[in-house]
């Protein structure tokens, strides 16, 4: 395959629509590192937020010279992750304990999640298109509707105006390089920026994989993302494009991979005290499976429009109420050819008084295909002091059946789809800690549990989806962040019981212990040098398999040795330790990477 034979196509796109947007977070050129949108659907302060949040902004992707965005989310507290190969291999994310599909997925405030799988391809995001990353840990669905059981990651693409350029070469035949260009006017604003990677990569399984084939299993992709904004008299559009092309290797066969998002939106006001948002978007994605004696093929595509309302009352309370609409398709090569529809009415409201802060939401849900759902929550925070803050949260959520759940004809009947089937819902409780110094750091602490039940599960009659399964979900999640002289130190820990209640067994690939320390040393020329650990326990797999607990060690690096000249530097797993991420799967061994960067 070509990776960049679409790249035409997607040119002609782009000149023929006025534009693409994130209506959830307003105008990304000035949204500030310590502000959020994507627990509230509104512009907070970090430091306000009644959920437990985790932010990647652009200079953290920067500073550690990361190839995916996978090495900075497995950082983070309550995220596990799980790729089977090395790049370009199918990744999974599990979000306190949650399956992949319990996590809600939006680029610039669109959904990107397959509606045939209800998961998001990862292994296909690239970083240099991502500008932020948003990472709310705990349902949202009395915002967000079906898929945010576990929580909400939210990706802003790339919005800064300014050239770069970026070559990068490494091991298993690394070889990248991106570029961005943008214009920065009066009244308007644009980036555009593309890459094109190339890994030729390792065996992605062991002798003990299911389909063991010891040659290297390569990945290729291209990208290009479009991001601006305008100002008129009566509000502010905003637009963005992301197109992606890839193809995958793996042991016994080959995927081609494409994706296209866009989204076009406007800010407004009513009056002083009355802000509004409109957003369109759209979403598609093709994959393509080659597996040699046989291939796949799946299609879908998303339509969607919202309208949200931001009321101030007074000092002391603010309303936010909307309505969101939409249509879904999916596809299965030459077996099914389904669509939905779905409609969400929400509100929440949000009161102050002296140390206390009261959020209250609800959402109605109607969808086409299943019975309409009622999702509620209820946050309190309480200052103590000056320094400490007491949360508390209780939340329901669900998630709708994905189109392969319903109407997959399985294989020869077995492990069939069942158009039947009721969403899974949750409940969830939440308890946190905050302390916040200026020249001691931060800390936190957050303790909750999850119950989960109608789970989807192919036990039924010849393996038939049914609701059947009920999970219990629990943990504890710490974090410590200091910055002081140039220095910066983040860690966390993560402790977590995950069971299934029918089979009273741990869920599958999901350690009950992880955790993380980075160390990093800022120089005034510009130039770092900072170290990682990371550590993950024990886990089950199928077949009964526990794997062996596993630390990673990393290195990255950058030297400004001219102006607007960097030199940059990430060595992976320094103590090459041999390590499976799932049974009969690779990892890859210590590997090197260098970058030379040109950005003025």
């Amino acid at each position: 395959m070509n990776p960049s034979r679409n790249l035409f196509t997607i040119l002609l796109f782009i000149s023929g629509i006025p534009g693409p947007l994130s209506a959830e977070e307003t105008d990304a050129y000035e949204l500030k590192p310590n502000l959020v949108v994507t627990p509230t659907r509104m512009i907070e302060p970090l430091s306000e937020s009644l959920a437990s949040v985790s932010l990647i902004t652009r200079q953290d992707i920067e500073l550690s010279v990361a190839q995916d965005l996978f090495e900075l989310l497995r950082l983070q507290p309550g995220i596990d992750i799980v790729r089977s190969g090395g790049p370009g291999a199918q990744t999974s994310i599990f979000m306190r304990g949650t399956n992949s599909n319990h996590i809600l997925v939006l680029i610039d405030g669109v959904r990107v999640s397959s509606a045939n799988t209800g998961a998001f391809v990862w292994e296909q995001l690239p970083l240099n298109q991502v500008e932020r990353v948003e990472i709310v840990r705990g349902p949202r669905g009395s915002l967000y509707g079906s898929d945010s059981i576990g929580g909400v990651i939210q990706i802003f693409t790339r919005s800064s105006p300014k050239p770069y350029a970026r070559v990068t070469g490494g091991s298993y035949g690394t070889a990248e390089a991106e570029g961005g260009w943008g214009y920065n006017g009066e009244y308007t604003q644009i980036s555009i920026n593309g890459g094109y990677r190339h890994v030729s990569g390792f065996s992605a399984q062991n002798p003990d994989g299911f389909s063991y084939n010891p040659d290297d299993d390569g990945y290729e992709s291209t990208n290009l993302g479009i991001r601006g904004s305008t100002e008129a008299g009566y509000g502010s559009w905003e637009y963005s494009f992301l197109g992606l092309d890839s193809e995958s290797e793996f042991d016994q066969g080959v995927s081609d991979s494409s994706q296209q998002i866009a989204s076009l939106g406007l800010h407004g006001s009513f009056s002083s005290v009355w802000d509004y948002q409109l957003l369109g978007g759209y979403s598609r994605e093709k994959l393509v499976s080659d597996f040699e004696f046989f291939t796949t093929g799946f299609k879908s595509r998303r339509y969607e429009f919202s309208w949200q309302n931001q009321y101030v009352q007074g000092q002391n309370g603010k309303l936010s109420f909307g309505t969101d609409f939409y249509h879904e398709t999916g596809e299965s090569m030459d077996t099914w050819d389904e669509s939905r529809n779905n409609s969400g009415l929400f509100v929440s409201y949000d009161y102050y008084l002296d140390r206390l802060h009261v959020q209250l939401g609800g959402r109605y849900d109607d969808n086409s295909l299943w019975d309409s759902q009622f999702t509620g929550q209820i946050a309190l925070g309480y200052d103590i002091g000056e320094a400490w803050q007491i949360m508390g949260n209780y939340g329901s959520a669900f998630r709708g059946p994905n189109l392969n759940e319903q109407f997959s004809p399985g294989f020869g009947g077995l492990f069939a789809g069942n158009p039947d089937l009721d969403p899974e819902s949750s409940n969830s409780g939440e308890l946190g800690l905050r302390w916040q110094n200026d020249t001691r750091g931060t800390f936190s602490a957050a303790f909750y549990r999850t119950d989960v039940k109608d789970m989807i599960s192919f036990t039924g009659e010849q393996f038939q989806a049914i609701n059947i399964d009920q999970v219990l979900l629990k943990g504890i999640e710490l974090e410590y962040t200091l910055s002081r002289q140039g220095w910066q130190l983040n860690t966390n820990a993560t402790f977590q019981s995950t069971e299934d209640q029918l089979t009273h067994e741990p869920l599958l690939r999901r350690p009950d212990q992880k955790g993380s320390i980075t160390i990093e040393r800022r120089f005034s020329a510009g130039s770092w040098i900072g170290l990682e650990w990371f550590y993950s326990g024990k886990r089950q797999d199928f077949g009964g398999i526990t794997l062996a607990s596993y630390n990673l060690f990393n290195l990255r690096a950058g030297w400004e040795f001219a102006t607007s000249w960097l030199l940059e530097l990430r060595a992976d797993n320094l103590a090459d330790e041999d390590y499976e991420p799932a049974f009969g799967f690779n990892s890859a061994g210590r590997s090197w990477y260098v970058s030379l960067a040109w950005m003025p």
